[in-house]
């Protein structure tokens, strides 16, 4: 049988450090400024990152 990282599932760790967290999911200052560009309040602006994160 293939074992479960050679796999479609493989499993991740079940906890990740706020290191990682900002490492990976921090928006680049690229993603930064076409949201500041695209939007005209920062409610607009919160929004739209959170979108991209979807």
């Amino acid at each position: 049988m293939t074992s479960i990282e050679r796999t479609a599932y493989p499993r991740f760790k079940r906890l990740i450090t706020a290191h990682e967290l900002h490492l990976f999911f921090s928006p680049s200052r690229d993603e930064l400024e076409w949201a500041a560009d695209a939007t005209d309040c920062d409610e607009h602006l919160l929004a739209d990152g959170l979108g991209q994160a979807a």
